[in-house]
Parts: C-alpha cells; sequence; structure tokens
C-alpha cells in the first residue's frame, strides 16, 4: 500500500502529543509537512519533515494526501473547507465547527469530492471508555439507570493562550465537552433533550471554566460534567444499573504518556496503574461483593488504522462527521438550556 502522506497544520501540543507520533511511527502513513509558523521545534524532532509557514502553502502541496487541521477551533471551518477544495482528505479536531450549517456544508463538500472527513474523537478509545463498552456488553451491572462521566482539573490561573481568550465560545464546553457528549451518544444514542448549566467559576476567567450537562434519556439519568477547579478529584466514570454499581477514578494515560515522550509503538503504552483500575459492586446472598476489573488497553493507533483503511480502502471512516453534527447540535442545546435555565429538547 502506498504511504498515506499526510501534513500536520500546527505543532502545539496536539501536533506534537497526538498526531506527529501517530503518523510517523504508522506504517500506512508518511509524515510530510507540519506547519509551524514561526518556531523551528518540528525540524528538530523531525528533520526529515518539510516544513512550511502557512496553511495556504500547506495544502498547495500537491504530494500531500491527508492534512490533519489541528488549529485553533475557530478555524476549523474555513480550514476544513480549504482542504477539501485542495483535494484533500482531513482529519479535523474536535469541535468539529459550531454550527450545523457548517457541518452540513463540509459533509456535503467531502462528499461531491469522494474525500474523507473525519473528526479526531480519540477518546472513544481511551482505556476507561473501552472497559465500560466491555462493562456494558456483558451485562454485567443489569439495566443502566445512572451514569456519571467527568473531567476534573486544577487550573486557577489564568493561561495566556487562545483556549483562554474570549472568543466565539472558547471554552470547556467546546474543549472538553465534545469528549464527554460523544462518550456518551456511543453508549446510549440520541438523548430527549439536555439541561445544562455553563459558568465561570476562576477569578478574572474570559471563558466558561465549568459545566454541567444533562442529557434526558428514558429511564436512564447521564450527567457530564467538568470544572478547572478540582483539586481533589472524585470518580471520573459511575455507572449504576439494577445489578450492581461501576466506580473507576482516575484518567486515561495516554495523553501523560504522550506528553512525556512515550512513543505509541512502546510496550507500556495505553496501559492502566493496577491501582485505577475500576471496581464493579454487586450483591450476592446478600453480601455486599466487590470485584476489580482490569483496565483494557487503550490505544488511539486504532483510529489511524482506521483513517488509513478508509482512504486506501475507501470505506466510511472511524468517526463520522454526521455523528458530530449531532455532538454540535447537543452542545448548542446546552448552551441555550443555561441561557434560559429549562429544558432544550432536540
Amino acid at each position: 500500500m502506498n504511504k498515506i502522506k499526510t501534513g500536520i497544520a500546527s505543532f502545539g501540543l496536539s501536533g506534537k502529543a497526538f498526531h506527529a507520533p501517530f503518523i510517523e511511527t504508522n506504517e500506512a502513513f508518511e509524515l510530510s509537512a507540519i506547519c509551524e509558523r514561526s518556531k523551528n521545534e518540528a525540524l528538530q524532532i523531525y528533520p526529515h519533515v518539510k516544513i512550511v509557514r502557512s496553511f495556504d502553502d500547506l495544502i498547495a502541496d500537491n504530494s500531500l494526501e491527508l492534512i490533519i487541521v489541528n488549529t485553533p477551533d475557530v478555524t476549523h471551518y474555513d480550514y476544513c473547507k480549504g482542504a477539501l477544495n485542495a483535494g484533500k482528505h482531513v482529519i479535523v479536531e474536535k469541535p468539529f465547527v459550531f454550527t450545523l450549517a457548517e457541518g452540513e456544508e463540509l459533509i456535503r463538500l467531502a462528499t461531491d469530492k469522494k474525500l474523507m472527513l473525519t473528526v479526531f474523537q480519540n477518546r472513544r478509545w481511551d482505556g476507561d471508555f473501552l472497559t465500560i463498552q466491555d462493562v456494558l456488553r456483558g451485562n454485567k451491572l443489569g439495566r443502566i439507570v445512572e451514569y456519571r462521566a467527568c473531567f476534573q482539573r486544577f487550573r486557577p490561573q489564568i493561561a495566556n493562550t487562545w483556549k483562554e481568550q474570549n472568543d466565539r465560545r472558547v471554552g470547556i464546553v467546546y474543549n472538553l465537552g465534545p469528549h464527554l457528549v460523544d462518550q456518551a451518544v456511543c453508549l446510549f444514542g440520541k438523548p430527549a433533550g439536555v439541561f445544562a448549566q455553563i459558568t465561570k467559576l476562576r477569578d478574572g476567567s474570559q471563558i466558561d471554566d465549568y459545566f454541567s450537562i444533562t442529557l434526558i434519556y428514558y429511564q436512564l439519568q447521564v450527567a457530564l460534567s467538568a470544572s478547572m477547579l478540582i483539586k481533589e478529584p472524585t470518580a471520573s466514570f459511575v455507572l449504576h444499573g439494577t445489578n450492581g454499581s461501576f466506580v473507576k477514578y482516575g484518567i486515561d494515560p495516554q495523553e501523560n504518556q504522550l506528553r512525556e515522550g512515550i512513543k505509541p509503538t512502546d510496550a507500556n503504552y495505553g496501559l492502566d496503574l493496577p491501582e485505577m483500575y475500576g471496581t464493579i459492586f454487586y450483591e450476592e446472598n446478600g453480601e455486599t461483593c466487590r470485584k476489580t476489573i482490569e483496565t483494557i488497553k487503550g490505544d488511539y493507533t486504532h483510529y489511524f488504522n482506521a483513517v488509513a483503511r478508509s482512504i486506501r480502502e475507501q470505506v466510511a471512516p472511524p468517526v463520522s462527521p454526521e455523528e458530530n453534527l449531532l455532538i454540535i447540535r447537543i452542545l448548542e442545546a446546552a448552551y441555550k438550556s443555561s441561557d434560559e435555565n429549562q429544558v432544550v429538547f432536540l
């Protein structure tokens, strides 16, 4: 199979940790170009890769087949459109876009040009989420009545980055919300409605830095939350069912490993610490029992393998943009719900 020559649109945390290592170590791809507007960090790590100084220069490279749009959120629509019009397949970071109209236009454009367009919902391949899916498939908890998931961070200081600047819905909802909502929809399908509280809790914050989003289902409670002011975290995932409960602390290790320079091909990549394994609680003969559940190995490599198959075999991408239009609808409904303090039905 001819290698898929790939260009990465920026070389911040996303480019360094979440994309370049996977493209570089995957035999299906060739890391061919990186857009780095002023620095030369990419050249130090990948001396064989072409460095360009603008996105226009990146998509003008006729040798590239795939462009990874991992630039600030507000650029996603314009950059995806530019890459598709240049005849490139596209991976775009979440959030996919900000409006349904933008997303629908990009989907039509990709379809018309017979190009792959996929959203980088990498946390479908987190070990904790894969483990939860396995628990549900095994019907270990009976009928699920409640699901809680959260991102818990402690960042009281306001960072000097675009992610902290009040610019077209930049904030925790569009930063972390797409992950939590996407996982919930993967597990339980489309909700009937949304109720949300979105606010700023840190002194001087320009962006929303806290949210609580309730997805409304029949006989099921789904509560999703994220905050920048949680010093002592509680459980990250909690499921309650008619036969018992599952509780999981901690967060998938892949991001921290990638930040530390561990490669996806390293033996310990994606392995959870035993002390962070989840626990199932259930009753047996009137006694409360508990069972440790080893976390399934997480691995974002599976996403990129599926991207390669989609491009070369012309099959569906690992994450469809249509699926992510629903995520955008839910997040739009969450903002509306928070503004109006009422349930918004989808």
